[in-house]
């Protein structure tokens, strides 16, 4: 998204972004496509920006690309999330409360467990929330724009405790056999 232009926004009912090859991750022309709600929020930032011609690059982060600059995004993230984090907890509503929130890893940069929020580990939740919204792994697949389904679902896609009893609690239950007598064997094993 980074590299995409303005156009699509204005001219595409599908809204989705384009890419020239140059700037694909697999060097070939590429589209993503986003949330409705993405780009209600994109063109209402854009109507902001009318300095910006059709062809520009919305987000030039990098200085590989024409009229970009090189940007640390990394620490750029980092400083965003030390500012929200900061806010959350001054909006506290008393001494308590504020205390929690100082312990928790809310908006922290790195967790407790070791765990980063960074652009990279946004790609491990958006694809795990396309798993957990039930889009076919290939879809997964084509948005996460890999060349191999492995990497998509070995990877990027987590499946936890809660995921596998979402699983299992969405079967129907086991069916009960009667005995002879007409007597359910429910509950009894083969040596009873």
């Amino acid at each position: 998204m980074r590299r995409g232009t303005r156009q699509p926004f204005f001219q595409d009912p599908k809204r989705y972004l384009p890419f020239a090859a140059a700037y694909s991750k697999r060097r070939r022309k590429d589209a993503q496509v986003l949330h409705p709600e993405l780009v209600n929020r994109l063109v209402k930032w854009l109507k902001t920006k009318p300095h910006l011609g059709p062809d520009d690059l919305l987000f030039p982060i990098s200085g590989s690309v024409p009229g970009g600059k090189q940007r640390r995004t990394a620490e750029m993230m980092q400083r965003d999330l030390e500012r929200a984090r900061k806010t959350w907890i001054k909006e506290a509503e008393n001494e308590e409360e504020q205390r929690r929130r100082e312990e928790s890893d809310f908006l922290k940069y790195r967790d407790a467990a070791g765990h980063f929020a960074d652009f990279h580990s946004h790609r491990h939740t958006f694809i795990t929330a396309l798993e957990r919204a039930g889009v076919r792994p290939k879809t997964a697949q084509t948005l996460a724009r890999h060349s191999d389904i492995r990497l998509t679902m070995g990877i990027y896609t987590h499946i936890g405790l809660h995921d596998q009893t979402q699983a299992i609690e969405s079967l129907p239950p086991p069916p009960e056999t009667k005995k002879d007598g007409g007597e359910s064997d429910a509950g009894q094993t083969d040596a009873a």
